[in-house]
């Protein structure tokens, strides 16, 4: 099997020859750029200026030399975002370097240990946010810029056998909502200003719909996983209730699932939702979702055993392959190895299940941590 039929027979429920492997397949299944330089060392492979694949979580690109090496069976088509390929334009705020992003978004980082960008400004975070709209200059969805080069690099890759992912427009619609209206105010939307919260929400869905409808239109034909999410859920319950799920954001997915498999029937469509989202997994089901990331199994509700019993017919695994929270960054590789065979055991059979970590390796990962899951994945993830 090439990689491109062993991840499609696994997303279609089927076992192929191994468990097929992400890494950077997704801006939420990479490596941070201090954890892949350690790795490349540790590896032999050339020191070499580190592409960003994401500049606020400085995660990094991953080279072909890694990507063959660790032989994985992915490859992410993306957009020219400067915030994206870490060109966007820093300032210099004394303790830190900041930068705005195409939404109007800040984000700082201290210059001194700083591993990542955060948010700290937001443009509709104000009493009088149609006051702001009056000067506020939305992201253009139907810009030739916007699809620049991405045919070219879909059709590229296309030609290696590869599972070709195409990265979305924007975060999602609640995810967006909160970063332009601040974490407070857009809770209290979502709470007790639905109006408000919908006007938002409907206009970052339309921009996403617009997105999907030009780029599978230009070159639907390459793409066979269209990447989406949205942050709704922490550690221990989600966000917003599944009420407000059901009743607020549900539609606005549905809407932009159904656009995607309009445009490209084919294609499969990925879902990243991080933290204890168990209670909503039937309506990401139900709405069309084929695979779901990151699988953040130490969430509460999300034991990797009970997930694929209660949902692994009907949804597949991309993630849940090693507890990046806990035992990958601080555990030993015996550790890490006993982590991983026991994630296998549990997500594997049947299919159903694309190993990569839960989210990015962090940088306090070491790379004989990162090789003691891969070496063990190697081992253990063979279906015959």
């Amino acid at each position: 099997m090439n990689s491109r039929q062993r991840a499609l027979a696994t997303l279609n429920h089927e076992e192929p020859d191994r468990i097929p492997f992400d890494v950077g397949g997704t801006v939420c299944s990479s490596i941070h750029v201090t954890a892949y330089r350690a790795l490349r060392r540790y590896l032999g492979l050339p020191d070499k200026e580190i592409e960003l694949l994401h500049q606020a979580g400085q995660v990094a690109r991953i080279d072909e030399d890694m990507l063959e090496r660790l032989k994985c069976d992915t490859r992410f088509v993306d957009r020219d975002k400067p915030e994206a390929r870490g060109t966007a334009k820093l300032r210099d705020e004394g303790d830190y370097w900041a930068y705005d992003d195409s939404w109007g978004v800040g984000w700082r980082m201290p210059k001194e240990s700083g591993l990542y960008f955060d948010m700290y400004t937001h443009p509709f975070d104000t009493d009088d946010f149609e006051g702001r709209l009056k000067s506020y200059r939305w992201p253009d969805a139907s810009s030739p810029e916007v699809y620049a080069g991405m045919k070219e690099r879909a059709t590229a890759l296309r030609q290696q056998d590869k599972l070709v992912l195409l990265g979305g427009f924007s975060a999602g619609p609640v995810e967006r909502l909160t970063w332009l209206r601040g974490y407070n105010r857009g809770y209290m939307d979502l709470a007790g200003a639905p109006g408000t919260a919908e006007f938002f929400l409907d206009k970052i869905t339309d921009l996403k719909v617009t997105y999907w409808e030009n780029a599978l239109s230009q070159f639907g034909e390459t793409i066979d996983v269209a990447v989406e999410g949205d942050d709704f859920a922490g550690q221990h319950n989600m966000l917003i209730s599944p009420k407000t799920y059901r009743e607020l954001i549900k539609p606005r997915h549905r809407r932009i699932f159904e656009t995607i498999k309009k445009a490209a029937p084919h294609v499969k469509i990925h879902f990243h939702s991080c933290g204890a989202i168990r209670s909503v997994i039937p309506d990401l089901i139900e709405i069309g979702v084929d695979a779901l990331n990151p699988v953040q199994i130490n969430a509460t509700g999300m034991d990797p055993f009970e997930l694929k019993a209660e949902f692994g017919k009907d949804i597949t695994f991309w993630g849940g392959g090693v507890d990046t929270q806990t035992v990958f960054g601080s555990g030993s590789p015996e550790q890490v190895r006993e982590n991983v065979k026991r994630n296998i055991e549990a997500l594997a059979p049947g299919g159903g299940f694309i190993f990569t970590t839960v989210h990015n390796t962090q940088p306090n990962v070491p790379p004989e941590n990162y090789m003691a899951m891969w070496e063990t994945l190697q081992e253990f993830g063979r279906y015959c």
